[in-house]
């Protein structure tokens, strides 16, 4: 979105702090944050900062999870944007480089060339590659159940389960299900694998809790982040927006436990 900001205005002179501009890089960086998964409040002051600093006008910004409203309104003039939110994730990395930009901007007057220079560091973010972040996910699932007491082979099935769940949910997105949908199959796929390593290891003589191999699985579909910047947005009187994300991260844990819950009737209805 920055990058086709840039693109669509470069060449406007900064000193002249032309109102749409401003209002549109404010807006593309609001949304940078939000998408990453930043709270709504900190979404909130950084738009009206940024485009406080530069222009002279009443500014109101309205933030949801799904979209970003701002009005600028002067004594002669007055604009209103509408942006909306199509998905999120979690990236602290384009959280930082937002802040950091943000807080640049505000504090200096910058020339066409800097503000150049300082756009490259939102449109060139460093992304970790497919394969990172799926090892990653497995380690994570493997390491939760390791926690609980789990055992060495029942921590490697964890890593092995998470690491082919969330490869099938990454594919799975190409389709765009909505959450819920989403979460029912990955708590379907989850308890699937954890009951079926039981009984393929029980025919060998080994024992395995699938309990907590379902857990530690789970454990890396969790809304843990959601659920606590929905608490801090309350704590922050931003409560339609924290009740939103809040409501959200429940519904996620409903279908996550239906989706397990589907599995395991299934699969012990057949014993």
């Amino acid at each position: 979105m920055i990058k086709y900001q840039y693109n669509l205005w470069k060449g406007v002179n900064m000193k002249t702090n032309d109102e749409n501009f401003v209002i549109n890089l404010a807006i593309s960086v609001g949304k940078i944050m939000l998408e990453s998964g930043a709270e709504i409040y900190r979404v909130e002051e950084t738009i009206e900062r940024m485009i406080s600093s530069k222009i002279d006008s009443k500014v109101d910004v309205f933030v949801l999870p799904t979209g970003i409203i701002v009005s600028a309104k002067s004594s002669t003039d007055s604009i209103t944007r509408l942006e909306r939110i199509q998905s999120s994730k979690i990236d602290l990395e384009a959280i930082s480089r937002a802040n950091s930009f943000s807080r640049i901007y505000t504090q200096n007057s910058l020339t066409d060339e800097e503000l150049d220079v300082l756009l490259m560091s939102l449109t060139d973010i460093p992304k970790f590659s497919k394969k990172t972040t799926m090892f990653f996910t497995g380690l994570a699932g493997g390491l939760f159940t390791g926690l609980t007491g789990g055992s060495f082979l029942e921590t490697i099935i964890t890593f092995i389960a998470s690491l082919s769940v969330g490869l099938i949910l990454d594919k799975l997105s190409k389709f765009k299900p909505n959450f819920f949908i989403k979460n029912i199959i990955g708590g379907f796929l989850i308890a699937t694998i954890g009951v079926l390593s039981y009984f393929l290891f029980k025919s060998f003589g080994i024992n395995l809790d699938y309990n907590r191999i379902i857990i530690g699985s789970l454990m890396t579909l969790v809304p843990g982040v959601a659920l606590t910047n929905g608490i801090r947005d309350l704590i922050s009187g931003e409560l339609i927006a924290g009740g939103a994300r809040i409501l959200e991260a429940i519904f996620i844990a409903i279908a996550l436990a239906f989706g397990v819950g589907i599995a395991l009737q299934i699969s012990f209805s057949f014993v």
